[in-house]
């Protein structure tokens, strides 16, 4: 599904409204499915990724995934996901957030 991504969240925080109403967001090829890895509890790793389409096979990742993604509503308007993503900009310690996304799609690819 071709949609416009908003984070709500920085660093698990919640950003403020007005700042996620002035995003732009982000538009891709929003998909949900397991991951083949599995998890400690040996259960499938369900996660939810934004990519585009990159040459003519390879896809791109726009925004790190959202781990144990959970669709918590679905409108005409869009879907408002929760989940977590990994923050490994400082390798030393990597971090898991709290992450929230609303996915508003669009008809038409750009």
């Amino acid at each position: 599904m071709y949609v416009r991504v908003v984070q709500l969240m920085a660093e698990g925080i919640r950003r403020p409204r007005d700042t996620c109403l002035a995003d732009p967001g982000i538009t891709g090829t929003l998909s949900i499915g397991d991951i083949p890895i599995g998890t400690a509890e040996k259960r499938p790793l369900r996660a939810a990724q934004l990519w585009e389409q990159w040459g003519s096979a390879a896809k791109r990742p726009l925004l790190p995934p959202l781990f144990d993604v959970q669709v918590l509503r679905m409108t005409p308007r869009g879907l408002l996901l929760r989940g977590f993503q990994i923050d490994s900009r400082n390798l030393e310690a990597i971090a898991q957030h709290a992450q929230e996304w609303w996915a508003v799609p669009i008809r038409d690819q750009e």
